[in-house]
């Protein structure tokens, strides 16, 4: 059989842990086939920033704006976007693996297997721009009818996907993001930030809820119970003008620092100097940072969700973070956090993701 992986909507620096998933995907992929073919389709500037040893690559010499703009036609009017379709059709793919949510161009030749990392626009659309969420509403139902099968990143996802958007349960499987194969000992820790600090990897967007990771992070400091900085990492949004300001008001200028978005070894590196790893985000369909902290033995303090309980974060390191006085009982824990069930591999996750696409494939010509 012959896969095609479809990279057309990879944006690098700006997509946040999907973008570790699509990386490791990619990664993975060529050891899982068994005697199976894959290549991957992709934007002419998405081929310049990733490697795919292994794969076949088909490169589109276009501008990303154009594919953005093929997208939105697609998702809202009748418009079919066939030049790409064309060069799907030349690849003869057994099938499709549509990683990001949602399937483009909307007509395929071949059966489609779509992934979903989460359905945040369903739960807290205020989160969005109105765009976004018309976009979404326009083109993830399209796309979850069309798709052959479905892959969720969690059973939380899968679960959210069955009871959201009443997909038979049959058509969706967990398939878990795995954990990094690292060597936390030979990762030189970062030794710039100056002193002990707290991590957050994250992109600032508002569901990751840094603002009230600040507040009591400032209320911690202004007693006297923490000395310690704040650091982040990921790219900022606009959202972080206003967290800036409020950073300013409430004293921590010289506290609180944000790398943006860096290497993924500048990452390794401020994973191995953290004292702890924070993660208080209101909504998350997987979690990457849980299982990255982990490989570095740290202590890990998360927000009380669903998907964390799933993957095995003990319920004394999830916390409230609107309350200093948790966070700072969670901080005095000892450690490291431990999960309390295995993470999955990359291996796995690749695995399992070919088994799927296999399985679409035959039915297909039943």
């Amino acid at each position: 059989m012959r896969f095609l992986i479809s990279l057309l909507n990879f944006r690098p620096g700006e997509i946040g842990g999907t973008e570790t998933y699509l990386r490791e995907l990619v990664a993975h992929i060529p050891s899982q086939l068994d005697g199976d073919e894959a290549a991957v389709i992709m934007d002419r500037d998405v081929a310049g920033e990733l490697a795919t040893p292994g794969l076949e690559r088909i490169v589109l010499d276009v501008d990303p704006r154009r594919l953005i703009a093929e997208r939105v036609a697609e998702a809202f009017t009748p418009y079919r976007c066939r030049f790409v379709e064309s060069e799907i059709r030349r690849a003869r793919p057994s099938a499709v693996l549509f990683p990001q949510q949602s399937i483009f161009p909307k007509h395929t030749c071949a059966p489609a297997v779509l992934s979903v990392v989460d359905l945040q626009h369903l739960i807290l659309p205020e989160n969005f721009a109105v765009f976004d969420r018309l976009f979404r509403r326009a083109i993830y139902p399209y796309s979850l009818r069309k798709a052959g099968h479905i892959i969720a990143i969690s059973e939380f996802t899968r679960t959210t996907v069955i009871d959201l958007h009443g997909v038979s349960p049959e058509r969706v499987t967990a398939v878990p993001l795995g954990m990094r194969s690292i060597d936390a000992a030979g990762v030189v820790p970062a030794r710039d930030i100056g002193g002990s600090y707290l991590y957050f990897p994250a992109v600032t967007n508002p569901h990751k809820n840094h603002a009230e990771l600040i507040e009591s992070f400032a209320v911690l400091v202004g007693r006297g119970d923490l000395d310690a900085k704040l650091v982040f990492s990921g790219r900022k949004t606009r959202e972080w003008k206003g967290l800036c300001a409020r950073i300013d008001e409430l004293g921590l200028g010289e506290r609180v620092i944000h790398v943006g978005y860096v290497s993924s070894d500048r990452v390794l590196a401020l994973y191995a100097g953290a004292e702890a790893v924070v993660f208080p985000t209101r909504f998350e369909g997987f979690g990457l940072p849980v299982v990255e902290a982990v490989a570095f033995a740290k202590k890990l303090i998360v927000s009380r969700l669903e998907v964390f309980a799933e993957l095995g974060v003990p319920s004394r390191f999830q916390i409230d973070f609107s309350r200093p006085d948790e966070l700072m009982a969670a901080l005095r824990l000892p450690g490291p956090t431990r999960l309390e069930r295995q993470p999955s591999t990359w291996e796995e996750h690749a695995r399992l993701t070919i088994d799927i696409l296999r399985t679409a494939a035959r039915a297909a010509v039943k």
